[in-house]
């Protein structure tokens, strides 16, 4: 009976500082192009990025994205490129407070836009 009840015990704790440590991001597409416009496809879906601390995972693009962090005001504080096929990138440590994620495709109108902590 005590190995069982360790075990749960060892099971729930594991669990607990696992959903702690990593958060998942939604990424929306913001379109350039005008609602309606005579198009009739399906809205994309929206594109998840998991962040633990300042390394942020992405599933594998084929296009190359610029990374762009603005902070409440809508300063740009931090930009980078993501070449196709990235799948992780690390912000730097010195960064605080509450920001917008955007990821930029270079060849379209549209961007993919999130909110983060650090």
């Amino acid at each position: 009976m005590k190995k069982y009840v360790l075990f749960v015990t060892l099971l729930i704790w594991g669990a607990f500082f696992s959903f702690g440590a990593q958060q998942s991001i939604p990424m929306q597409i913001v379109n350039g192009h005008d609602v309606g416009n005579g198009h009739t496809y399906a809205p994309a879906r929206p594109w998840y990025i998991t962040q633990d601390d300042y390394v942020f995972t992405l599933s594998a693009s084929s296009e190359d994205y610029t990374l762009v962090l603005l902070d409440e005001d809508g300063e740009v504080i931090y930009s980078d490129t993501l070449i196709s096929g990235s799948t992780m990138f690390v912000l730097p440590s010195t960064l605080s407070g509450s920001f917008e994620l955007r990821l930029v495709p270079f060849s379209s109108t549209h961007y993919y836009r999130g909110y983060l902590e650090l």
